[in-house]
């Protein structure tokens, strides 16, 4: 690819200017303030567009630092270029209400689709982070970052694997890792319905158990109730059974009477024998038995007396009793309320009965449930959602991790590929100084020369930067199907003249455009002498 015309409309501190390249190495040249960066960030918004940035950062990125001075709705550009033996004309509009771009063959005319992906494969497929990690060295940025050792591992597994880069390895992990997100979404969702049921079926079981404290306390209440009734229907029977039971058991004025009789006639009989034993002068034999004989008279007629006087009371009583039912008979029919109320309350203790035995019933239905509710909690199954996507995100994160350890195993075969292609180049820059250079996987850089081995940090400022463009233009070589053009803004700054001549000869043997914007005339100078 070979830029020719750079057309700035409004760009940055640029208005209406135009700016003609053409194929190998030429130099930009002016003094500080010129412009140089602008042209260098305009080549890259041409080429990958400019987003606005969102938030804060929008303050500091490259759309409102090289926004319009003058005219800021019309910041736009043009770029022209040759790819493939073919003339392409690219115009852009970076303004936020009329953005728009479109990509056109001046040869036939023919109008390609930015969007449809056709500026992209006439670029080799090359991303912004690869083309920054390159051929793009900005003023004080050489030292390749971590975009190149992404580059490189993306460029191993599509190479060795398929022996082409057609297929992307960011791609593909991206595509993975979205999978994997989308099915970690809706496993969380899964997840989010079961344990929705859960809740549910805790929430019933605290209603059953708020339930059956409530029958609990309801079955006592009636069992208390229950106790009073049968204390008021069966205490009263209670009291009556023993009053009779004393009436019955104590001694009737009528048994009283006839022992008293019958205790006279003994002590009358007893007191005559014992006059005929004795005959009329009383011996000492028969006094005894007249003693014995005159007490039982005597208890005898303490009897008869006691019951003659209780036949009387009783007599009186039953009478005074008569004369009061006599008296009353109109107001009270006792058997009647009594049997009412014994039948009341009888009613009374079977529905009580029957209200606990319903209770209980209830109680124990709910107890069922709870404990069925209490074993579905505990046990509640995924379901087949919930499965699937877990085994689907199981199985992205194999795949993902598997493609991140393939790419790994192939990276160190690109490394290796990496450092023969830098370590020529350095050797060149440096006249032979140094034999070769190592770059670990995490851009750790050591030097041979032959002797030792050298850690970057302990050359100088000048040979570290003849290591990171060696470097560069290496993973270039191997990165870009299609040669891009290499722009360097004020690159040679800590290159002395001996460097300067070295990094110019050896870019001037190379097939690609290179375009130097320099604050200096030495490099200039210097490609006069070539």
């Amino acid at each position: 690819m070979v830029i020719t015309e750079l057309y700035l409309k409004n760009f940055g501190k640029f208005s209406e200017r135009r700016f003609y390249l053409r194929d190998g190495v030429q130099v930009i040249c002016g003094e500080n303030e010129f412009g140089k960066s602008t042209i260098h960030a305009f080549i890259r918004a041409m080429l990958f567009g400019l987003e606005r940035g969102r938030g804060k950062a929008a303050a500091k990125d490259d759309f409102t630092r090289y926004e319009p001075w003058d005219n800021p709705g019309q910041y736009a550009g043009v770029m022209r270029f040759v790819c493939g033996g073919r003339n392409f004309r690219l115009e852009r509009s970076f303004d936020r209400y009329t953005k728009h771009v479109s990509l056109v063959c001046e040869d036939d005319g023919e109008e390609l689709s930015v969007e449809q992906g056709d500026l992209e494969m006439l670029l080799g497929g090359i991303t912004p982070s690869g083309f920054d990690s390159t051929v793009s060295v900005r003023q004080f940025m050489a030292m390749p970052g971590q975009g190149l050792a992404d580059s490189l591992k993306n460029y191993a597994a599509n190479y060795y694997e398929t022996g082409s880069e057609e297929i992307d390895l960011s791609s593909a992990l991206q595509m993975l890792r979205d999978r994997r997100k989308d099915a970690g979404r809706r496993l969380k969702e899964a997840q989010a319905r079961r344990e929705e049921r859960r809740r549910g079926i805790a929430q019933e079981c605290r209603y059953l158990e708020q339930d059956m404290a409530g029958l609990q306390t309801e079955f006592e209440e009636k069992a208390e109730e229950l106790r009073a009734a049968r204390e008021e229907a069966y205490g009263t029977e209670q009291e009556e059974a023993r009053g009779t039971e004393q009436e019955e058991t104590s001694v009737s004025p009528d048994s009283m009477v006839k022992g008293g009789i019958a205790g006279i006639l003994i002590g009358i009989a007893g007191t005559a024998w014992g006059t005929l034993i004795g005959g009329q002068n009383l011996s000492g034999s028969s006094l005894p038995f007249l003693f014995i004989a005159g007490v039982i008279f005597l208890i005898g007629a303490g009897l008869l007396a006691a019951g003659i006087s209780g036949t009387i009371r009783r007599r009186r009583k039953t009478q005074n009793h008569a004369e009061e039912d006599d008296g009353k008979s109109a107001a009270r029919q006792p058997d009647y309320e009594a049997r009412k109320a014994s039948e009341n309350t009888d009613h009374t203790i079977q529905k009580l009965q029957w209200e606990m035995d319903r209770i209980q019933a209830e109680w124990k239905e709910k107890e069922i449930r709870l404990q069925n509710l209490r074993e579905d909690y505990e046990e509640m199954p995924e379901d087949e959602t919930e499965k699937e996507c877990g085994k689907r995100v199981r199985a992205l994160e194999m795949a993902e991790e598997n493609l991140r350890e393939a790419a790994a195993s192939l990276g160190s075969r690109t490394s290796r590929l990496l450092d023969r292609r830098a370590s020529a180049i350095f050797s060149e820059l440096t006249g032979g100084k140094y034999i070769s250079m190592n770059v670990g996987e995490k851009m750790e850089i050591s030097v041979w020369d032959g002797v030792r081995r050298i850690p970057a940090g302990a050359l100088s400022r000048g040979t570290i930067e003849q290591i990171y463009f060696a470097i560069r233009m290496a993973a270039a070589s191997i990165l870009q199907e299609e040669p891009m053009p290499v722009i360097l803004d004020d690159t040679f700054a800590f290159y002395d003249d001996k460097r300067l001549k070295s990094a110019l000869k050896w870019l001037s043997g190379q097939e690609r455009q290179v375009i130097i914007l320099s604050c200096q005339k030495r490099e200039e100078e210097m490609l006069k002498k070539f």
